[in-house]
């Protein structure tokens, strides 16, 4: 019996020791890891809406709209247009994907951020193999039907990868809403005087 307590109490040791080395590695590693994906959105705005020289985020007076998107404005301080930031439902996860709109509500740019779809197949979201002729469709059709062949629309989908190829379409058809709900409100955007600094790793609480 002193065994069995003695093991369970050396076992118990072990597993407060491990968790209070988790979390205190979690806290030093976490800032970091924000950082790097503010990085990421940083660069993926300036990708999908080259025109925008600087962003500002926009949240919707009712959060319940979820309307969220950042404003983006020319150097002159013009607007340029918005990015939207949406994350359709894929095979293996949500897919996560920024949107680029010109003011006037044309597609600038669509980027991949992050993916859990089937490796060699539906991955092939964020690859020429399937962003070249999206692109393609974008320049020679000015109303394209954001839906795959298959379901009566103009994009190519991928081989064997159906439902990840949805995911996008639908990820695009909700940045287009967001467009559309959002559009009258544009006109009374001012751009920032000047574009916030990412946060430093020891100003994150």
């Amino acid at each position: 019996m002193n065994d069995m307590f003695r093991m369970g109490s050396f076992l118990f040791i072990v597993a407060a020791i491990a968790g209070a080395l988790l979390a205190v590695t979690e806290s030093q590693t976490a800032p970091k890891i924000l950082e790097n994906k503010l990085k990421q959105l940083e660069h993926a705005r300036a990708e999908v809406l080259p025109l925008a020289t600087k962003f500002q985020e926009i949240k919707p007076a009712n959060p319940a709209e979820g309307l969220e998107y950042a404003a983006g404005f020319a150097e002159n301080g013009d607007l340029a247009g918005i990015v939207v930031n949406v994350a359709p439902k894929g095979y293996a996860g949500p897919i996560e994907m920024v949107m680029g709109l010109k003011a006037d509500g044309s597609i600038s740019g669509v980027k991949i951020l992050s993916q859990k779809e089937t490796p060699g197949l539906g991955t092939k979201l964020a690859d020429d193999v399937f962003m070249a002729p999206f692109k393609k469709l974008l320049q020679e059709k000015p109303k394209p039907v954001f839906l795959v062949k298959q379901d009566g629309g103009d994009v190519d989908g991928i081989t064997a990868a159906t439902i990840s190829s949805r995911a996008f379409c639908a990820g695009v058809r909700d940045a287009l809403s967001t467009y559309e709900k959002i559009k009258q409100h544009l006109p009374t955007l001012k751009a920032p005087a000047v574009t916030p600094a990412l946060p430093q790793s020891g100003e994150i609480k």
